[in-house]
């Protein structure tokens, strides 16, 4: 991973956001952030 990865997963995280890694079969990692919101009823 490169340092501009780990800053913006790190930003992420600082946000409250959960982040995802997945390692793809040709050794890349797919991030992905995941936002979560309550829904008010």
């Amino acid at each position: 991973m490169t340092e501009q990865l780990i800053r913006a997963i790190e930003t992420a995280l600082d946000k409250g956001y959960r982040v995802q890694l997945k390692k793809l079969k040709d050794g890349t990692i797919k991030t992905q952030v995941v936002i979560q919101k309550e829904l008010k009823t």
